[in-house]
């Protein structure tokens, strides 16, 4: 059985000073445009197996967990009018949101003075912040040298299926200031989440890989490893490709060099073991799912499916081993090398 297991908090050496950056602890869930976002919804729901949690339809979105977090997924369905907040607020421009794809890719951080620490640092380089209360989470928006839209999120310290309860088909977001009071350094997250399985033909645990095309490598690295505060785990120069992790040291961000096509390479959800794996291809097989890819690398065995609108979803079970385990073998895409 090969599952990721979730270091508990405090785990960094003794005396290491704070980064002068996000430096979140991992990759915890992805927001995706959708086209027809009940179509979507059954497929991510029945075939993928995750589970609906809660339903915000003032901004056409739809979130899904199977409880490593709030949400492994969000669907939100492509729009041109502007969407408002709970506040009154424009929560989402009308010239956003109007063709599906990757939304953003949302990391959890240690804690709102992670946060809020990250978030001075990004106003001192300069660049453009959304900071938001979701009331289940706090927030900061910013976007990567590729554009990519990227979320670094505390969790508050209420349950959040009790907070979905309570305000079921209501919307959520209002602005936050990060500077009105002062940082709560506690951690609320989860050590060990309870997964909680839905009912589709594949059973994952997690969202745990995001892999990007990027249109310069180095460039990428840098604003990565330096701002963000992720860390470099694995560097393939000749195939222009990195792998990154947050603060747990697990491998979950793919970086791959790709001037004329940037955007989101796959995302990758994690299964307990190789016994799930091949009970997943069965019922897949048995309910007439296609799979597009099948991949084995010194790194994971893996199998793909291509969602409604065409992303790649990647289901892998990742193996152990060090050094040379993310040089993926001759034919495979050095996309899928996490």
């Amino acid at each position: 059985m090969s599952v990721t297991t979730l270091p508990p908090a405090g785990t960094e050496p003794a005396g290491v000073a704070e980064p002068a950056a996000f430096a979140p602890r991992r990759l915890a869930h992805i927001n995706l445009w959708v086209r027809d976002q009940p179509k979507s919804l059954a497929f991510y729901r029945d075939v993928c197996g995750l589970r609906q949690v809660f339903d915000e339809p003032g901004i056409g979105a739809v979130f899904l967990s199977n409880g490593s977090s709030h949400h492994d997924f969000a669907l939100m369905q492509t729009m041109t009018v502007d969407r408002i907040g709970r506040a009154g607020q424009v929560q989402i421009p009308a010239s956003v949101g109007n063709h599906p794809g990757l939304n953003h890719i949302g990391f959890e951080m240690e804690s709102e003075a992670a946060l809020v620490r990250g978030y001075r640092a990004a106003r001192a380089a300069g660049l453009h912040t959304r900071t938001v209360d979701h009331i289940i989470s706090r927030s900061v928006y910013l976007h990567d040298p590729d554009r990519y839209y990227l979320e670094f999120y505390t969790d508050v310290p209420q349950d959040w299926r009790e907070i979905y309860q309570r305000h079921e088909n209501e919307l959520l977001t209002t602005p936050w200031d990060p500077e009105a009071a002062p940082a709560d350094p506690r951690p609320h997250y989860s050590v060990d989440p309870p997964v909680e399985y839905g009912n589709g033909h594949v059973r994952p645990m997690r969202t745990a890989r995001a892999v990007l095309c990027v249109a310069d490598l180095d460039r990428s690295l840098a604003f990565h490893t330096g701002l963000l505060g992720l860390r470099l785990l694995h560097l393939d120069p000749a195939g222009r490709a990195a792998v990154l992790g947050g603060t747990l040291g697990l491998p979950q961000v793919g970086l791959v060099e790709r001037p004329d096509a940037v955007g989101l390479h796959h995302v990758g959800l994690e299964l307990a073991d190789d016994a799930e794996l091949e009970a997943a291809l069965a019922r897949l097989a048995a309910a007439g799912v296609p799979v597009v890819h099948e991949i084995d690398t010194p790194a994971h065995r893996a199998y793909v499916l291509r969602d409604p609108d065409g992303l790649l979803v990647e289901f892998f079970v990742p193996r152990a081993g060090v050094g040379d385990r993310f040089t993926p073998p001759a034919g495979v895409d050095p996309a899928f090398v996490l």
